[in-house]
């Protein structure tokens, strides 16, 4: 889907108050290799969220290469047939080391572009519970700035204590712009 007109339809999900307030940008760099990404939202001109191609793909790296290390895994042993490489315990172990490492990175709100542009996608097609309760990070945040998301139900959202800071972000967001105390705020 072309970038406008997903921002178009991502944007027309925020509340009253936030129309105009968030802003979500992309930007391709087309000189270098493969024309990295980078997508990223504001809040008043002031960044939430960024999300960039080269920055994630150095860190995945050198996390990468530290969990191969650090698990002593070895490379794929060579075979004429194919199959017998893609499916060893040798390449499983590396496809896990890597998952490994992006999940470590996107506790960390370090991102791809791909995350944000397939969250978003994703996203119109969720009702808002669906969104609310989703184990996407970035659909959860963005779910806290929906308007099918009430004053009432926003007041009431408890959140756990391993919750990922975006979504808590977001969320303290929207209770300011509501102006509605959030959990835990003192009188």
């Amino acid at each position: 889907m072309q970038w406008s007109k997903l921002k178009n339809k991502v944007e027309s999900f925020f509340c009253d108050k936030l129309k105009g307030r968030i802003e979500l940008h992309a930007a391709v760099y087309r000189k270098y290799h493969d024309g990295p990404r980078r997508v990223w939202f504001t809040f008043e001109k002031k960044e939430i969220l960024s999300a960039a191609d080269v920055t994630y793909a150095v860190k995945h790296e050198k996390l990468y290469q530290q969990i191969k290390e650090e698990k002593k895994l070895k490379g794929i042993p060579y075979n004429r047939d194919w199959k017998v490489m893609f499916n060893s315990q040798e390449r499983q172990e590396l496809v896990k080391a890597s998952d490994d490492a992006e999940e470590i990175l996107i506790k960390e709100s370090i991102f791809s572009s791909y995350h944000l542009y397939e969250s978003f996608k994703m996203y119109s097609s969720l009702s808002i519970d669906e969104a609310v309760k989703s184990e996407n990070n970035i659909i959860r945040a963005f779910s806290m700035f929906d308007r099918r998301l009430g004053k009432r139900r926003l007041k009431e959202l408890t959140f756990p204590q391993n919750t990922h800071p975006l979504i808590i972000n977001c969320y303290k967001i929207r209770c300011d712009v509501e102006g509605l105390k959030q959990r835990g705020e003192k009188v």
